[in-house]
């Protein structure tokens, strides 16, 4: 009697097992999303020397959250956009060259951390300039589509 009480007191006393949870996320493809991420930033870059806002704004996610250097949230970046389009109606203003090369790309699920170099040659107010930088970009998959949510 005296090892039921015992082993009811031990067992009674362990504490509950804690049921494991295993969340198997779909496998993408790492290549593919690489190459469709790589379009997405030439397109934007395109779009700039096609002196196209509506090419521009296609590369871009429509939301609140988004940051483009110190500008926050797509109405204020669409803005910007609008205002920076309208410059370059003047005809002396344009852009020759703007390409990315050297990717780094990290993908988490819907989003990816991108690092790319930037060549740039264009005028501008009449004065030439070429400008090689390393940019940093988020992008998050929206709908399956990759957009640009944050340019630092």
């Amino acid at each position: 009697m005296l090892s039921i009480l015992a082993l009811s007191l031990i067992t009674g006393c362990t504490p509950p097992v804690e049921k494991k949870t295993t969340v198997v996320l779909p496998m993408i493809d790492v290549a593919k999303e690489e190459v469709a991420i790589k379009q997405v930033v030439q397109a934007a870059l395109d779009a700039f020397i096609a002196k196209s806002y509506d090419a521009t704004v296609a590369t871009w996610a429509h939301t609140p959250y988004i940051v483009r250097k110190d500008i926050v949230g797509w109405d204020s970046v669409n803005i910007f956009y609008q205002e920076l389009y309208e410059q370059w109606k003047e005809p002396e203003n344009q852009v020759r060259v703007f390409k990315a090369s050297n990717f780094d790309i990290y993908i988490n699920g819907n989003f990816a951390s991108v690092f790319h170099d930037e060549h740039l040659e264009r005028i501008w107010d009449g004065e030439e300039e070429t400008r090689d930088s390393r940019v940093h970009k988020y992008l998050e998959k929206i709908e399956g589509e990759w957009k640009v949510i944050t340019l630092f």
